[in-house]
């Protein structure tokens, strides 16, 4: 998901996985298979809506990939769960939605302040927020010849994010605060959600003659 210039999608396909890029900007896409080719791979790209993804997306994956804070993009909670359920749909059985966010609870409860220990724009690249409420994260971008950009977010809470998950119906949730387990990281810039599709089987205490009950994961 969220496919942008392709970054993601080539550095996959050359650790041997198969992948399909989706965005909703026929523009982006167009770059992300430039990008693809100058790099000697043939990227298969989808145009969608995440809102409506199983309308053009066809298949079931073993994971669903949505990086670069991109998910804060929604600013309707009714678009957020619209967009989850579609991740859990396209997910064969077993699969994973794998999801990231800035540190928006750290933010909001006590201003920006960042580390810098991971990047998504470049170490030359300057990110920073001009406004932030309960409702809104503006940031500034300021790029090495001066020009400045400026991007509206929603700003998700990280428990709010893990219980629209599980209400539609992702059975186990891990994150972890910059690619580490969620607490042995302390004040970290990005949390990323790893959000699972399977369920286990287990005898409960009354059954008998081995009759076997599906039972939902409680959320990790």
């Amino acid at each position: 998901m969220a496919t942008g210039t392709g970054f993601h999608s080539v550095r996959l396909v050359e650790a041997g996985f198969e992948v399909c890029s989706v965005d909703g900007s026929a523009e982006m896409l167009a770059r992300a298979f430039e990008n693809g080719r100058q790099r000697g791979h043939v990227l298969r790209t989808i145009q969608a809506d995440w809102r409506w993804l199983n309308r053009d997306v066809h298949a079931s994956y073993d994971a669903v990939i949505c990086l670069g804070n991109s998910f804060t993009h929604l600013f309707s909670e009714n678009d957020r769960r619209k967009a989850l359920a579609e991740f859990y749909a396209t997910l064969k059985h077993d699969g994973c939605l794998i999801l990231d966010q800035r540190n928006y609870d750290a933010i909001l409860d006590g201003g920006y302040s960042s580390r810098h220990k991971y990047y998504y724009c470049g170490r030359q690249v300057s990110a920073e927020p001009e406004h932030v409420d309960e409702g809104l994260a503006r940031f500034r971008y300021t790029f090495p010849d001066k020009s400045t950009y400026h991007l509206n977010m929603f700003p998700l809470r990280k428990a709010y994010t893990r219980r629209l998950m599980r209400e539609v119906g992702f059975q186990k949730i891990s994150t972890y605060a910059d690619f580490e387990e969620d607490g042995a990281c302390q004040d970290p810039d990005f949390f990323v959600h790893v959000a699972e599709k399977c369920y286990r089987q287990e005898t409960g205490p009354d059954d008998d003659a081995g009759v076997v009950h599906g039972r939902r994961r409680e959320d990790a």
